[in-house]
């Protein structure tokens, strides 16, 4: 259990201590001198894949080492996004089945596909600002879900308190 946590929370630290790190000499020592490095520009301008591979230059130049650490770095977020979608689609199955732990497998495969065309036709439909804009609209609503889940967690937690509760000896 501990490691669970400690072990991604100190890889997440390391991660941030290198690349923050690096963005920031980068930023105060440039040949132009300070913010002439270009990562900053990139961040403002909502470029960040940029800002992460022109930071991943800095760190390994653009050699053999730094196209290894791209490709790392592409790795590493791909597996980030493949977990994540796992896991949004199984909590999405297991509240449409209403519950149960271990839902088919064919509703988890049939919204990952659906949750994945959805996010793709917005991408070629609009770019990424469609897909953002998407995500704000949708923000509202699932908010107010949100709430009333929280709302019938409490509702569940107060009748839990109210049982009288069983003592073994």
């Amino acid at each position: 259990m501990l490691g669970v946590l400690l072990v991604p929370t100190l890889i997440i630290f390391v991660w941030l201590v290198i690349f923050g790190g690096n963005a920031l000499y980068q930023e105060l020592h440039a040949a132009g001198g300070p913010g002439s490095a270009g990562i900053i520009e990139l961040v403002n301008a909502w470029n960040l894949p940029a800002a992460l591979f022109a930071s991943a230059d800095g760190i390994a130049g653009t050699g053999t080492l730094g196209w290894t650490l791209s490709a790392l770095m592409v790795f590493l977020l791909m597996s980030w996004f493949v977990t994540s979608s796992d896991s949004g689609t199984l909590v999405l199955t297991t509240i449409l089945s209403l519950g149960n732990d271990h839902p088919p497998r064919r509703f988890r495969v049939f919204w990952g596909v659906v949750i994945g065309l959805v996010a793709a036709v917005l991408l070629v439909a609009g770019g990424l600002k469609a897909l953002q804009t998407a995500l704000i609209a949708a923000a509202l609503p699932l908010s107010v879900v949100i709430l009333v889940m929280t709302a019938g967690v409490l509702v569940s937690l107060l009748q839990e308190s109210r049982r009288p509760r069983v003592v073994r000896e």
